[in-house]
Protein backbone atom coordinates (compact mmCIF):
# COMPACT_ATOMS: atom_id res chain seq x y z
CA UNK A 1 0.00 0.00 0.00
CA UNK A 2 1.73 3.24 -1.08
CA UNK A 3 2.23 5.83 1.82
CA UNK A 4 -0.13 8.81 1.39
CA UNK A 5 1.37 12.43 1.02
CA UNK A 6 0.33 14.97 3.85
CA UNK A 7 0.57 18.81 3.64
CA UNK A 8 3.53 20.50 5.06
CA UNK A 9 2.64 22.39 8.67
CA UNK A 10 5.66 25.07 7.18
CA UNK A 11 4.78 25.51 3.01
CA UNK A 12 1.87 24.55 0.67
CA UNK A 13 3.94 22.01 0.18
CA UNK A 14 3.72 17.94 0.81
CA UNK A 15 5.84 15.98 3.07
CA UNK A 16 5.36 12.55 4.13
CA UNK A 17 3.63 11.24 7.60
CA UNK A 18 6.97 10.09 8.69
CA UNK A 19 8.08 13.84 8.65
CA UNK A 20 7.75 16.97 10.55
CA UNK A 21 8.43 19.22 7.36
CA UNK A 22 8.49 18.53 3.66
CA UNK A 23 12.29 18.82 2.61
CA UNK A 24 12.70 22.52 1.28
CA UNK A 25 11.17 23.45 5.07
CA UNK A 26 13.26 20.98 6.90
CA UNK A 27 16.61 22.10 5.24
CA UNK A 28 15.48 25.39 5.73
CA UNK A 29 15.79 25.42 9.85
CA UNK A 30 19.31 26.08 11.42
CA UNK A 31 21.31 23.18 11.65
CA UNK A 32 20.95 22.88 15.76
CA UNK A 33 17.14 22.78 15.51
CA UNK A 34 17.24 19.88 13.11
CA UNK A 35 19.58 17.97 15.58
CA UNK A 36 17.36 18.48 18.50
CA UNK A 37 13.91 17.52 16.64
CA UNK A 38 16.23 14.43 15.55
CA UNK A 39 16.57 13.15 19.08
CA UNK A 40 14.52 10.85 20.68
CA UNK A 41 14.22 11.04 24.20
CA UNK A 42 11.56 12.01 26.80
CA UNK A 43 11.57 15.68 25.69
CA UNK A 44 10.58 14.75 21.84
CA UNK A 45 7.51 15.80 21.82
CA UNK A 46 8.09 19.08 23.62
CA UNK A 47 9.96 20.21 20.57
CA UNK A 48 7.91 19.19 18.11
CA UNK A 49 5.32 21.01 19.97
CA UNK A 50 7.83 24.23 19.93
CA UNK A 51 8.46 23.68 16.43
CA UNK A 52 4.58 23.47 15.76
CA UNK A 53 4.18 26.77 18.14
CA UNK A 54 6.45 28.50 15.52
CA UNK A 55 4.92 27.29 12.42
CA UNK A 56 1.54 28.52 13.65
CA UNK A 57 3.01 32.38 14.96
CA UNK A 58 4.77 32.12 11.42
CA UNK A 59 8.05 32.79 12.36
CA UNK A 60 10.61 32.69 10.10
CA UNK A 61 12.33 29.03 9.49
CA UNK A 62 15.80 29.87 9.29
CA UNK A 63 15.38 31.60 12.94
CA UNK A 64 13.07 28.54 14.56
CA UNK A 65 14.90 27.03 17.76
CA UNK A 66 13.79 24.30 20.22
CA UNK A 67 14.82 23.73 23.74
CA UNK A 68 17.53 20.73 23.91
Amino acid sequence: MPMRELNCPGCPGRRSPRQYLCRTCWFALPQATRVRLTLRDGRALLRLRQLHQELAARTPLGVIRVGR
